[in-house]
């Protein structure tokens, strides 16, 4: 695993969703990074509204209506969750991830948080464009982290170890220092919207 990282700090956060609308997130995973260490792991069931859950999603997870009973909504929760934030956030697909914390607050009438993000696709693709596949089950086992795919605190961590690897791998000691060495865009999330994580374009 990747080591001598001084200057990282970054959450990572991972959502699972009850059906096909983005906004019936059902459970989230965070890993807390300080100093290149992982210092916190956070998970929650939440409570969709309205409780349905897709036979698919289902089949994905394993998390059921019943799973959810006494779990808090998104509108209980999120607000607990950025409190415990470090840093910008970290998603493998953050465009999925980030779509869930936008459409859930819209659902909620609670605000976007204002953060930096980065993508971890983005990022391996950038760092290591030799890859057959960049899903994140692809790459633990490449990087050889253990994962049991699509639990959320699982798929949080391994989002952070993803990254912590392509730092290392660049030689850099901050998510932002990639933005030179490969060329990343550093997305965000604001009040009036966003900005999607990229890779910029190189001048010719």
């Amino acid at each position: 695993m990747a080591t001598g990282v001084t200057r990282m700090r970054f959450t990572a956060i991972d959502f699972e969703t009850a059906n096909e609308r983005r906004s019936s997130a059902c459970a989230v995973g965070l890993t807390v990074v300080e100093d290149g260490q992982i210092v916190d792991e956070i998970y929650h069931l939440i409570r969709p509204n309205p409780t349905y859950f897709a036979p698919i999603n289902v089949s994905i997870h394993g998390i059921t209506s019943r799973d959810v009973e006494d779990a808090p909504t998104f509108a209980q929760l999120w607000p607990q969750l950025m409190d415990r934030v470090s840093g910008p956030l970290v998603a493998h697909n953050a465009s999925f991830d980030m779509s869930v914390v936008r459409q859930a607050s819209d659902v909620c009438g609670l605000p976007y948080p204002e953060t930096d993000y980065f993508c971890t696709v983005v990022i391996a693709k950038l760092t290591w464009p030799q890859q057959d596949s960049y899903k994140l089950n692809h790459l633990a086992e490449w990087l050889k982290i253990p994962l049991r795919h699509h639990d959320a605190a699982e798929d949080a961590r391994a989002c952070a170890l993803v990254a912590l690897e392509a730092c290392q791998s660049h030689g850099v000691e901050s998510l932002y220092d990639l933005r030179e060495p490969c060329g990343l865009r550093v997305g965000s999330l604001c009040r009036d919207g966003y900005t999607p994580c990229g890779a910029r374009r190189r001048k010719r």
